[in-house]
């Protein structure tokens, strides 16, 4: 599932390189279509100021998830609450972190983990 997100607010000068203050993160959006709604929102409130922009960005997140369960049917996790390690920003970050806890839990046939995007 792709996160989309509007990135922006207003910058010390034209370059956009430094903002004033945090700049404003609103999302994520599940679709361009629906960032691009508020892009053009957001940015028609600013259009008199030279030094406001906003961006849209496509940011990925992967999440390991998993842990310990009652049994092997992997529906129950212990204390009630799958473990969520993350987020990675590619999957090959995450396959990374899925691997260590994996072989840290190789000899319990009740542990699982899985990779998952969003």
């Amino acid at each position: 599932m792709a996160n989309y997100w509007v990135i922006g607010g207003t910058y010390q000068d034209t370059g956009f390189d430094t903002p004033v203050g945090e700049e404003t993160k609103v999302g994520p959006f599940g679709t361009f279509e629906d960032a691009e709604k508020e892009w053009s929102k957001l940015a028609w409130q600013s259009v008199d100021d030279a030094n406001s922009r906003y961006r849209i960005e496509r940011l990925d997140e992967y999440w390991v998830v998993g842990g310990e369960y009652e049994d092997t049917n992997f529906e129950t996790p212990v204390g009630g609450a799958e473990e969520r390690h993350g987020p990675f920003t590619s999957f090959e970050l995450a396959e990374k972190e899925w691997s260590k806890l994996a072989w840290q839990n190789v000899d319990n046939c009740n542990c699982r983990y899985r990779v998952i995007e969003g």
